[in-house]
């Protein structure tokens, strides 16, 4: 099912899977002219900034969106088998966690060749990436249930994502809010995960503990509301 997903994500594309790798890549450019040469934030590598952050976003957002009406885009085949449901939307996150695996492995290079010191930090990237994923499938599981009875929430996804986008630090660092609003930022539960990234492949640093038990936390809650 996830070959089916991949499959049916590009096909009749031309460049197929390698849309996975321009797709954040073509943002990644609008984004850093706007914020480089009209706004100007001065960030040193802001496109790097970018990149940590948007890739593991677009993961997250694409999983729930395509996840959340995916039972009810797949109800002949759960009544022709008899295969668990959480299957389903199971199915659609590990699609996209390949595509988002995929733009890792093309883009690391860029990161380690800009900031040489995140090598000693990759080790704790598998960690961070399984909590993502446990994350995002626990949401998207609860959310691929809640569409076949409330059918307005497909719709409400795309207002929540864009809402939560701007209160996610994928364009900025956590060090450039202010202290008094800090606590808005992290009560979006994604952002933990996102602050996780930039730690590691953008300042090439260990992330606090208090901000990995957050992450460990929200995907347990995660996993056990969307499975139960």
């Amino acid at each position: 099912m996830v070959a089916k997903n991949l499959k049916d994500k590009y096909i009749g594309s031309a460049i197929g899977i390698s849309w996975a790798i321009i797709n954040p890549v073509l943002i990644t450019l609008a984004v850093t002219f706007v914020f480089t040469c009209v706004i100007k934030t001065g960030v040193r590598y802001f496109p790097l900034l970018v990149l940590s952050g948007f890739l593991p976003w677009s993961f997250f957002v694409n999983s729930i969106c395509e996840a959340t009406i995916s039972i009810k885009q797949n109800l002949d085949i759960l009544n022709r088998f008899v295969i668990p449901r959480e299957i389903i939307p199971l199915s659609v996150v590990a699609a996209n966690f390949v595509n988002f695996l995929l733009g890792f492995v093309i883009m690391m290079p860029i990161f380690i060749i800009y900031n040489i010191g995140i090598i000693k930090y990759l080790w704790l990237l598998p960690c961070i990436m399984l909590l993502h994923f446990i994350f995002t499938l626990g949401i998207s599981m609860l959310f691929s249930v809640v569409n076949v009875y409330f059918k307005d929430l497909s719709q409400l996804l795309n207002v929540g994502t864009m809402f939560l986008f701007w209160l996610t630090p994928v364009f900025y660092t956590m060090d450039t809010v202010p202290p008094a609003y800090r606590w808005l930022i992290f009560a979006n539960p994604a952002a933990s995960f996102i602050v996780i990234y930039q730690e590691l492949l953008y300042k090439g640093s260990f992330p606090g503990k208090v901000i990995w038990l957050s992450a460990g936390m929200i995907s347990l809650i995660s996993l056990i509301g969307g499975y139960c």
